[in-house]
């Protein structure tokens, strides 16, 4: 038996339920450790939906601590700091709520390792003395408002351009001050200059629940076309209106009747008037993504700002959906064009492939088998997960196989 240790797990957003990209992987990162281990959580909460989920999370941990958080004065602070020289996600995420949590549990508890989910947390860490640090980077942040200073009016690239770079000295500076730092693909690695401090830098992947097989094939959908994603993230909603302005006209050309579903939460007006569009739904949130990706006969990620693993595109293999995307969207998934999804970059090139699977039930159904049967053998958490585990509170990567509740609820 692993002998239990007591660790404090501090994340931006709660997590649970596993219902988006972050929260997918910090849900995994904490039921796996709360597992085998003692764990106190602290987490801020953005969305007053998320409220009931605190129960679920007081069941699994020894301590949970939901700070409310309200978007509104949130962005109202970061543009504060950010004129003050700081940066605008440690800003964002900066409360005295929680640092009075972490200082008041580290003087009682005397934590074994901190786990610390997102660079916006970092700075909570250094009211932890003693025991190992471990930082979850997810993504090397600087790298994706690098590519957002790219785009836009000149303010809002000025903006994003100054962040990156706040934030990339930052991110260095953790990069030394942790115990270890983690990132989810090797391609992420490889594009940061770690430097003198490359041996605090892990590789730990995402996985993925393949479950049973879907109930209903490909060929037993109509020609639908899916995309899932938090539909308020600036990524997805480039991805989708590039695919609504540029791609979608030549697929509706040669399969009048087809659907372009967009599904997920929380959809912008930019992405509602893409509904107005013939042929495009805009569904917001929907009570389970299995069911509305299995209505689909072929998913796409045609993302042009990519970071990490995308699990949306796991999430169509797993469901045996053949998924058409970008090279953006497949870096960190590894895979083969044409024998695991289907790769395009290009508009006309992007619609070719859509209209080729569309019109061809045995392809589509050859390529999602293919997808899932790749989903299956390559994205296992709890391989992924003892890594984590093995780093947190040893100090290396050594895969390991995983085996009552007070509320602290800290109100505004």
């Amino acid at each position: 038996m692993t002998e239990r240790k007591r660790i404090l797990y501090l994340a931006h957003r709660i997590p649970y339920p596993p219902n988006k990209g972050d929260k997918i992987r910090s849900y995994r990162q904490l039921e796996h450790l709360a597992g085998r281990h003692d764990v106190w959580c602290a987490f801020f909460v953005d969305d007053p939906d998320d409220w009931r989920h605190v129960a679920t999370l007081q069941k699994m941990c020894r301590a949970v601590a939901a700070v409310p958080l309200s978007p509104r004065w949130a962005k109202m602070r970061a543009m504060v700091g950010f004129a003050a020289g700081r940066t605008l996600s440690e800003s964002y995420f900066d409360d005295p709520r929680m640092r009075r949590v972490v200082r008041r549990w580290a003087a009682d508890v005397g934590f074994d390792a901190t786990l610390v989910f997102s660079s916006s947390m970092a700075g909570y860490a250094d009211a932890v003395p003693g025991g190992r640090k471990v930082l979850d980077f997810c993504d090397w942040d600087s790298l994706k408002f690098a590519e957002y200073g790219q785009h836009g009016g000149r303010f809002t690239r000025s903006i994003w351009s100054g962040e990156a770079k706040r934030l990339g000295q930052r991110e260095r500076g953790w990069l030394a001050a942790f115990d270890a730092c983690v990132v989810v693909t090797d391609q992420e690695a490889a594009a940061i200059d770690a430097g003198v401090a490359a041996n605090r830098l892990h590789v730990i992947g995402n996985g993925a629940v393949v479950g049973k097989m879907p109930r209903r094939k490909t060929r037993e959908a109509g020609p639908v076309v899916g995309f899932v994603g938090q539909m308020d993230y600036r990524p997805n909603v480039e991805a989708v209106t590039w695919f609504v302005e540029h791609v979608w006209p030549m697929v509706r050309a040669s399969v009048p009747d087809a659907t372009f579903r967009i599904i997920g939460r929380s959809p912008t007006g930019e992405v509602l008037r893409l509904g107005r569009q013939d042929g495009v739904e805009v569904t917001g949130a929907v009570a389970s993504v299995r069911d509305a990706l299995e209505a689909c006969a072929v998913s796409v990620a045609p993302l042009r700002i990519g970071r990490g693993i995308q699990n949306k595109v796991l999430e169509a293999m797993a469901v045996c959906r053949p998924v058409v995307l970008t090279t953006a969207a497949a870096t960190g998934i590894g895979g083969t064009d044409g024998a695991d999804y289907e790769l395009a970059d290009e508009p006309r090139e992007f619609a070719e492939r859509v209209i080729g699977l569309l019109l061809d039930p045995d392809e589509r159904d050859r390529l999602g088998l293919a997808g899932r049967s790749f989903v299956q053998t390559q994205f296992d958490w709890s391989r992924e997960m003892g890594k984590l585990e093995s780093l947190v509170l040893h100090g290396e990567i050594e895969a390991s196989q995983p085996e009552s509740a007070d509320l602290l609820a800290v109100t505004s």
